[in-house]
């Protein structure tokens, strides 16, 4: 997903390429009885988790984008995780591909703190955001639709004007997609807190 930074939600969108955020000490949340289940196919084990106070990642392994993958639990599920933490990275999230797994998810990390404003350009599949902010508590949560295909003869600029914005409607510094319906089958709220480990994380930022 190409995301797009805006310092005030009411301002006019930026170019894709600017610095994005497409597109924040934490409260921990207590283990769940999750861990006498078998992740999902795509997820990770409890071994390969990444601690919320952590102060180093265990990264996992490299995706297939070449982006850092390490464990995280969120609600009742571990994800295997991509780390999108530079500009390139994040203006590219999840565009282009076409599925996304179940136990997987993509976190944005940004180095400072904006209201952010999400598109979904070039992506092929629905997603859900929920963004967060420096210390972990979600600002804003959206299911977002896959982008509409280009009309023929289209131009650029007005098939980009066309499509939906997602806004943080407060000051974010994360942004975290996961697969369609996982918002609601978390049972994620606004205000809630998502335990991360933000120090090994903003030393990434980039």
């Amino acid at each position: 997903m190409l995301a797009i930074v805006a310092p005030a939600a009411s301002e006019p969108p930026s170019a894709p390429n600017s610095p994005a955020a497409s597109p924040t000490s934490p409260t921990a949340t207590p283990p769940s009885p999750e861990s006498e289940k078998a992740p999902p196919p795509h997820g990770v084990g409890e071994a390969e988790l990444t601690a919320a106070d952590a102060t180093r990642l265990l990264e996992l392994r490299r995706s297939e984008a070449k982006l850092p993958v390490i464990g995280l639990q969120i609600g009742d599920t571990r994800y295997a995780v991509e780390l999108a933490t530079t500009d390139a990275s994040r203006a590219r999230g999840m565009g282009g591909r076409q599925t996304f797994p179940p136990g997987t998810a993509m976190l944005f990390v940004n180095p400072n703190d904006v209201v952010r404003r999400y598109w979904m350009l070039d992506c092929l599949v629905d997603i859900d955001v929920a963004f967060i902010d420096r210390f972990g508590r979600i600002t804003a949560m959206h299911r977002m639709k896959a982008a509409p295909p280009r009309g023929s003869g289209e131009r650029v600029d007005r098939y980009t004007s066309r499509l939906p914005r997602y806004s943080s409607r407060r000051p974010a510094r994360y942004a975290l997609e996961l697969p369609k319906g996982d918002l609601s089958r978390l049972g994620l709220k606004v205000g809630q807190s998502i335990p991360l480990p933000h120090l090994p994380l903003q030393a990434m930022a980039r």
